[in-house]
């Protein structure tokens, strides 16, 4: 019989003893990326699905404006800017309407047919509102073959939705995904920039009531099988009691590993919904 496996962050499924949930995600070391951005380079590649927006938000002012020279300065023509810009809007709005799409054309100096023919072309713009954590469900080869209906399923259920709807509360939104990239772990759920690996049908409900709770926001203690460190439990595929936060079996707690890295300063605390490991 298998040993019980951890959700899996980036792909790690309890092969390494002493590494916390926020270890692998590396979110206390990364700290809390600023709204202007850092290097001009690190620009186009910011998180654009985060649970705190504003549909009435204006664009490109204050450290978004920042952001946005930073980003023009990384390609040739506006054109080349237009994903990084409309993730930089759906960022700001939850979702990208036509009057966003509009105003992005105008900026970047773009017919606006243009602009809202790549915006409705991908899949991963909201042309409207979301909840506030939008869960995509991997129901491709692998996650297929794994149970990811049954996943998908659960999570609408337990959202009292229908695909695409938005959730009484304004919580949640339940859609299908393609291919999420990470077909070892299957079934991968993404919630708006994180992934969790390893999503079993009877990890739903613990893994709405941690959002309900906690949000996205990363454990930072030590991984238990009792979900300690903030994260209520998530269970993974080979036990129910493999917390958020659980490490090998999800039985006992491992040994602790010593740190020598820098402690984080006070500055360096995630953001709610902004999530620097993203494609963990």
């Amino acid at each position: 019989m298998s040993e019980p496996r951890n959700p899996g962050w980036a792909g790690e499924t309890g092969q390494f003893e002493g590494l916390s949930e926020s270890d692998v995600r590396g979110t206390a070391y990364v700290g809390t990326r600023p709204l202007e951005g850092r290097a001009a380079g690190a620009a186009p590649s910011y998180p654009y699905q985060l649970a705190e927006r504003d549909p009435d938000a204006p664009l490109f002012e204050g450290p978004y404006r920042e952001r946005l020279e930073k980003i023009l300065s990384r390609y040739p023509d506006a054109r080349g800017a237009l994903l990084p810009v409309l993730n930089m809007a759906q960022e700001v709005r939850g979702h990208v309407s036509p009057e966003t799409m509009d105003e992005v054309a105008e900026i970047l100096g773009l017919a606006p047919a243009a602009v809202r023919g790549v915006a409705t072309f991908y899949t991963m713009y909201n042309r409207r509102p979301v909840g506030r954590y939008l869960i995509q469900v991997c129901t491709n080869v692998s996650c297929n073959l794994c149970g990811a209906d049954d996943v998908a399923a659960r999570f609408l259920e337990e959202t009292g939705t229908a695909p695409g709807e938005v959730s009484e509360d304004g919580q949640f939104t339940v859609i299908e995904a393609e291919c999420l990239g990470a077909c070892g772990f299957p079934t991968v759920v993404q919630i708006n920039n994180r992934y969790f690996e390893n999503v079993e049908v009877d990890a739903v409900p613990g893994i709405l009531e941690r959002l309900r709770s906690d949000g996205l926001t990363t454990p930072q203690g030590g991984a238990t099988g009792n979900g300690a460190g903030g994260g209520s439990n998530v269970g993974a595929r080979g036990g129910s009691n493999a917390g958020a936060g659980a490490q090998g079996t999800g039985t006992s707690d491992p040994p602790a590993a010593e740190d020598t890295r820098p402690t984080p300063g006070a500055g360096d605390v995630e953001r709610l919904g902004d999530l620097p490991a993203e494609g963990a």
